[in-house]
């Protein structure tokens, strides 16, 4: 027979054990339970992104840009000129309509693979549609001389992109403010110069990530072929 005291003694310490196991699981539903919530509201609001993040979607979209400016040199290197060069896309109905020799995105042109869309966690929640767009319909005052440049842009990319973006560039994150709607520059009907006037904070920059005026709307530039 076991003695009182030590009858007690082993209740007592079976009773510390069982709570002990309650409050571990109980601290491990906690954990459970704010890991999942946390990953809610990131997709709820699709906002946030980490450092390497921002940085890996950064990378991703100034080789991008560089992918297209090498598609423009091979095609310039073999008789097109900037003014030649035609955006038209793969899914327009006259894509394989006459000469391809100057289609960008034609295998019998530049041959470049057109991304249609942006990864949608790079994606604001603002502005206009956001996607990659190319124009050849403005000049750059930084180019050579006043006739038209190539330009391609990512429009309504997320701010810690830009950020990261211009920190590769200038070493800064400080994203310059264009005095002007972006889709006004950079999109295909693109109708007003790149020049001090507008961002005195893109001189001599031959890529760079821009705010709209009231800084809620970023986009990317990069000149993919200067004249």
């Amino acid at each position: 027979k076991i003695p009182p005291t030590a009858h007690q003694y082993l209740t007592q310490s079976s009773q510390k054990g069982n709570a002990m196991i309650y409050v571990l699981i109980a601290l491990a539903l906690l954990g459970f339970l704010t890991v999942t919530l946390s990953r809610q509201n990131n997709q709820a609001d699709g906002q946030d992104l980490s450092d390497e993040q921002a940085e890996l979607y950064a990378n991703e979209i100034v080789q991008y840009a560089s992918a297209s400016r090498y598609a423009v040199e091979m095609m310039l290197s073999s008789g097109s000129e900037v003014n030649d060069l035609n955006f038209i896309l793969p899914s327009d109905a006259n894509f394989n309509t006459g000469s391809n020799i100057h289609k960008v995105f034609h295998p019998q042109g530049g041959g470049l693979n057109y991304q249609a869309e942006l990864n949608e966690d790079m994606v604001d929640n603002t502005g206009q549609p956001p996607g990659w767009y190319f124009t050849n319909s403005i000049n750059v005052e930084w180019t050579p001389t006043t006739a038209n440049d190539a330009i391609v842009s990512a429009l309504r990319i997320k701010k810690a992109i830009c950020e990261s973006i211009n920190k590769k560039i200038t070493g800064s994150k400080d994203i310059p403010v264009l005095d002007e709607a972006l889709g006004q520059v950079f999109k295909s009907t693109a109708t007003v110069d790149l020049d001090t006037s507008i961002c005195p904070g893109c001189d001599g920059y031959p890529m760079l990530c821009v705010a709209n005026q009231g800084g809620t709307f970023y986009g990317f530039y990069s000149i993919i072929a200067g004249q």
